[in-house]
């Protein structure tokens, strides 16, 4: 008894240490510009002083274009061979606002095109270095005045035909249902060019919509393949069920991408085509796309040659870098995501160069919008420079305690001496790869709340080189819920630092920072005389997505030159099928229906002879001895067990898989997430408040009497400004206010200019009379401006009045508005912001 007693309390004490340690984030305090989260780079600023910078083209003969989001168009070059565009000329001038500030440029035959406000132009190379205006396609916007955006035309790309294919920003993000309050019906149009990729011919005419679903897709791009991919920012802030992540989207035609998305009584007649990749948490503004592809003829493309073909995406408004794997399965594509890159400044474009490099362009100011079309922005360039260290493939969980890393070369033994200590493992539901270096992050509760919830330090017990000399072990406390696991080793491989000749050095941090997650199967392969040849961890189920994932693991390798002969691979893991085809929905928002059940039905087909050797809860038909399919119909944090075992050799063999649902037969590949180990358990589920927001700095406001405020002659805010359908239209609509945390909305009233808006741009426009007005553009006729003025007035000015005009520094909203409210009225109007209004008896 009193030994029972005593092995019980050495196991407790066992468990007790190794419980992992509740630790918040220790940011650092002051990052480099761009912090590299792998080894091997040096990042340098190209010495130019330009304004703020929306897009990156190169031309087929290594030409570099710069869209400047005042609408300039500058050609960069480098004239003194350092490597370092340090000159800039104006391609195109925008003197008169042809190009209204735009998001989406691409070159295609002639020169360059551009998405812009209500049209898409071409800028046709003279041959002299300037480029001249043309319009391709316009006419979009309703005769009663714009819809959607003022950025309303965002992303383009040109296939090698001509064609041009470019996205219509959505009719109303606010309300993307349009609910008619008269009939209670939506007067959304799903057959309407709005919220739709479009697609022009080469010589214009008709345009065509390809999908639809789309909420803002700020950049286009295709892969070597000749797909179409979009980066299609979140929606769920304005439309609780309209996805709260940023998306890398597969552009297929006659699709529906989900927002607005499908519902029982808005719209019933759509199926949601979920992404390749969600990039979370929410709130990053995902912005430039491009893969990583020879540019300009040249041979040779960004980092590691692995990299190559990868897509390359930035995330605006919490200053990301990622690089993206696509692998194309029978089924669809599969992505594999890792960040690369932290910034300090407003991430919008990434483009590989054509020697190999990066070329990324930074807006100054702090999210959502920064400093705007007058707004000073930098450019940086990343260099792969040290190519002998090796570089991280993958990170992975190989068992409950033990995580391994794999390099795509030989490791050093000695290197990692005495580094165990150094080595921290970070797990939450919320844990990123280097979020010590994120530098900002947007003022959304969503993003507030996603900071409180905790995170913990995992004990690292050990760290070793694997036996195939190309794998770091690192071994811990046992860990089996299906969070995000960051691991960091501060001082792997070298420190880059480059000195430019008068500019300042920018330090690079030597570590890794890399995010694990209990994603992937084990396998095993038994020879013919049953002996286990190989045995571990592959990251997908489907044959093809694991091959190319894993293509620069020279061990993975090793297994599938081992299939080509004799013997038997078993396969083993779980699967995540609930809420297939139904978008994420808006943390803790509560929907106005609910889905139906999915009955979902997994395929698993090969060539090669293939079994079923167990699964739970879920009904099996076995169609011959080359497939099997699993149908069930799951429920939240309930998962689908299996394992199966497939004939291999004499050629290597392959592993179709595939999904489909009850309601939509179409074949799609399952993504990385919906993929665990065998071991791994459903994480807890996130509590979020209920009842009325709580606000600490508003306590005590009143929300009727804030109305009141609101809609005074004292404060004025509703002569601009539009809530809860009461108000003008000049300012933003703040119905979305109450997804905002106050510290950004106090910035935004205090601070107007701090954050320029850019559907609501002032322009300082300059008469041939000698006179100049100020205002927000409302209405651009070919007759005139109607412009919006900053004590919500109207008026109309004629194009042949006008000399010039250009976007101002400042925001048309005054500063001092709340100088003279008394400090009770202040917290009552930002209870009437913040707040959702108080329900009526009887709802």
């Amino acid at each position: 008894m009193k030994r029972s007693a005593l092995l019980l309390a050495c196991v407790w004490a066992v468990v007790a240490a190794a419980a992992p340690v509740e630790k918040p984030i220790a940011v650092v305090g002051d990052p480099p510009a761009i912090q590299m989260l792998v080894p091997g780079f040096t990042v340098r600023e190209l010495p130019l002083d330009l304004n703020n910078i929306n897009s990156l083209v190169y031309a087929p003969d290594g030409r570099l274009f710069a869209l400047g989001y005042d609408g300039n168009v500058h050609q960069l070059k480098d004239t003194d061979g350092d490597g370092l565009e340090d000159s800039s000329t104006l391609f195109y001038k925008n003197d008169q606002n042809e190009i209204k500030p735009s998001i989406g440029m691409a070159w295609g035959p002639g020169g360059l095109y551009i998405a812009s406000q209500g049209r898409v132009i071409r800028l046709r190379d003279t041959g002299d270095g300037t480029g001249a205006l043309e319009t391709l396609t316009e006419g979009w916007v309703p005769p009663t005045g714009k819809a959607g955006s003022s950025l309303d035309s965002v992303g383009i790309a040109v296939d090698p035909a001509g064609n041009v294919f470019f996205g219509l920003g959505c009719d109303n993000w606010r309300e993307a249902y349009r609910v008619n309050p008269n009939t209670g019906k939506s007067d959304y149009d799903v057959y309407s060019e709005r919220g739709t990729i479009l697609k022009l011919g080469p010589k214009g005419g008709k345009r065509e919509v390809i999908a639809t679903g789309l909420r803002f897709t700020v950049c286009l791009a295709f892969n070597a393949a000749g797909d179409l991919f979009c980066t299609d920012q979140e929606g769920a802030t304005w439309l609780p069920n309209g996805n709260p992540f940023d998306e890398l989207l597969h552009i297929q035609p006659g699709r529906h991408y989900g927002f607005p998305p499908r519902h029982p009584k808005y719209l019933p007649g759509v199926i949601d085509e979920p992404s390749v990749f969600d990039y979370a948490p929410q709130h990053q503004s995902t912005c430039g796309l491009h893969f990583n592809e020879p540019v300009a003829g040249a041979n040779t493309t960004f980092g590691p040659a692995w990299w190559r073909g990868d897509a390359l995406v930035s995330g605006e408004s919490r200053g990301k870098l990622w690089r993206t794997k696509l692998v194309k399965s029978a089924a669809g594509y599969v992505a594999q995501t890792e960040l690369i890159g932290c910034l300090k400044m407003l991430t919008i474009d990434a483009v590989p160069t054509p020697q190999g490099d990066l070329l990324v362009t930074c807006h100054s100011g702090k999210p959502d919008w920064g400093t705007g079309p007058t707004g000073k922005g930098k450019l940086y360039k990343i260099s792969y420079l040290d190519k002998a260290v090796p570089q991280p493939v993958f990170v992975y969980a190989a068992s409950p305690t033990e995580t391994r890393v794999v390099f795509d070369r030989p490791l050093d033994p000695a290197q990692f001496r005495n580094l165990a200590k150094q080595c921290r493992i970070t797990m939450g539901r919320h844990v990123t790869a280097g979020e010590q270096f994120e530098s900002f992050r947007p003022g959304y509760e969503a993003v507030k709340n996603q900071m409180t919830v905790p995170r913990y330090e995992v004990e690292v017990s050990s760290m070793e080189v694997g036996a195939d000399g190309r794998s770091l072990v690192v071994r811990s406390a046992p860990r089996t819920e299906a969070l995000n696991y960051g691991l960091t080793l501060p001082e792997f491989g070298r420190t880059s630092r480059v000195r430019d000749e008068g500019r300042h050095e920018l330090r690079q941090y030597a570590g890794i920072d890399l995010l694990a997650d209990l994603t992937g199967v084990e396998a095993t392969w038994q020879d013919a005389a049953g002996k286990v040849g190989w045995s571990g961890w592959l990251p997908h189920p489907d044959l093809t997505v694991a091959r190319g994932l894993t293509a620069a693991s020279e061990e993975h390798q090793r297994l599938f030159q081992l299939m080509k002969t004799p013997g038997t691979l078993t396969v083993r893991g779980q699967l995540d099928v609930w809420s297939m085809l139904h978008p994420a929905v808006q943390p803790g928002a509560k929907l106005d229906y609910e889905y139906p059940p999915e009955t979902v039905t997994v395929v698993f087909k090969s060539a090669n002879p293939l079994g079923l050797r167990r699964t739970v809860k879920a009904s099996m038909q076995r169609l011959n001895d080359h497939e099997f399919r699993l149908t069930t119909s799951r429920t939240e944090n309930d998962w689908l067990q299996y394992e199966f075992a497939l004939a291999t050799g004499p050629a290597e063999p392959n592993v179709d898989v595939h999904w489909f649902t009850a309601e939509d037969s179409r074949p799609r590949a399952l993504p990385l997430r919906r993929v665990l180990l065998p071991w791994a358990t459903p994480r807890a589920a996130e509590v979020f408040a209920t009842g009325p927001r709580v606000v600490p700095e508003i306590e005590g406001g009143d929300w009727e009497r804030g109305k009141k405020v609101f809609l005074s002659e004292q404060a004025g805010c509703f002569k601009c400004h539009q809530l809860h359908g009461e108000g003008g239209r000049i300012g933003p609509d703040l119905s979305n206010l109450t997804q905002r945390d106050y510290a950004s909305v106090m910035k935004d009233i205090t601070q107007p200019s701090a954050a320029i808006n850019p559907d609501h741009l002032a322009y300082n426009i300059d008469l041939k009379d000698g006179e100049a007005v100020n205002g927000v553009i409302l209405d651009d006729t070919p007759a005139g401006l109607v412009l919006g003025q900053a004590n919500g007035t109207t008026i109309t000015i004629a194009k042949n009045r006008i000399k010039g005009m250009k976007a101002s520094s400042i925001s048309l909203m005054p500063e001092g508005l709340l100088n003279g409210l008394s400090t009770a009225q202040q917290k009552d109007l930002l209870t009437y912001l913040l707040i959702e209004p108080p329900k009526k008896k009887g709802k």
